[in-house]
């Protein structure tokens, strides 16, 4: 289960999230909070996170509400009924208690559909280059914000923040056929949704490969040792370790471990052994381009 509490003090760590174990003890249902001293119910939001396929409903008490008892202190949700949701928010993210991230992608769609509403109020007034520049700012931003999550959702929702995308293209250019989007994404150098999905995990993984990421994300990846007499491809030293030891479930087929080797080992080796990152950007955006529009590559 996920606690999402916010802080109403002045410290700088005004959000904070706690991560319990959801093994019921008995009938009480009673749950551990390490290093937990005070949650504030009012500003708290409780989520269990559980397998796609199981049907059962959230494990809360007969009154409707969770009771938490830490190991140590055995401190109390501050005496308050907290109880589970369908959806939490964390750090701008909704998540749902299946990881199917269907009701961020719905909010994203939301923010999105408003902006553009309001934009095409004063479409007539603009250029198409402040078009462009307004488009990249509300739109594609929102799009774009933690999208690395967004991996392995339904291809129906993938489907669903590529038809904003597609609105947000006709107000530039200021159409309202549906009928040659993606010609005119062509021409602006937009990639599409799943593309900028690919780009962001890709750039996360050159971030670990050349250790400029962060230690909790390059402790994910694993480099390819090479070994001796095995394939040629085996002695690249900048491919990745698949793993290839655990079953994969849904949720697990999107973890940043796991689809982030894949693509990472998908790029041409050219584009892997480029160790500044503001060159391999530039090279994985065309690449993708290429990838996705279907331009030959020459």
């Amino acid at each position: 289960a996920v606690v999402s509490t916010q802080s109403t003090g002045t410290s700088k760590r005004s959000n904070r999230h706690y991560f319990i174990s959801t093994a019921a003890t008995g009938d009480n249902r009673h749950y551990s909070l390490k290093k937990l001293q005070q949650l504030h119910h009012e500003l708290t939001e409780l989520l269990f996170i559980r397998h796609r396929s199981d049907l059962t409903p959230n494990p809360v008490s007969a009154t409707g509400s969770v009771k938490f008892s830490n190991s140590i202190n055995a401190v109390t949700a501050n005496a308050a009924e907290i109880t589970p949701k369908d959806a939490a928010k964390n750090l701008g993210v909704v998540f749902d208690e299946k990881l199917t991230l269907k009701p961020n992608v719905s909010k994203i769609i939301q923010d999105c559909n408003f902006k553009l509403v309001n934009l095409r109020r004063i479409g007539n007034k603009l250029s198409v280059a402040q078009k462009i520049q307004l488009v990249n700012t509300l739109i594609h931003s929102r799009i774009d914000y933690c999208n690395a999550l967004l991996a392995g959702i339904d291809k129906e929702d993938v489907n669903r923040l590529q038809k904003v995308q597609n609105s947000a293209v006709r107000f530039i250019f200021n159409r309202r056929e549906r009928r040659g989007v993606t010609e005119l994404r062509k021409k602006l150098h937009f990639l599409p949704v799943k593309a900028r999905i690919k780009f962001k995990i890709c750039v996360l993984v050159h971030k670990c490969v050349y250790e400029t990421g962060p230690s909790y994300l390059r402790e994910l990846i694993q480099k390819r040792e090479p070994k001796p007499q095995t394939p040629r491809q085996n002695k690249d030293t900048t491919m990745l370790e698949l793993d290839r030891k655990i079953k994969l479930t849904n949720a697990r087929r999107s973890a940043f471990q796991v689809v982030g080797p894949q693509y990472w080992n998908k790029l041409p080796r050219k584009l892997r052994e480029m160790d500044s990152e503001d060159v391999f950007k530039a090279q994985l955006k065309t690449h993708l381009f290429r990838e996705f529009y279907g331009v030959s590559t020459t």
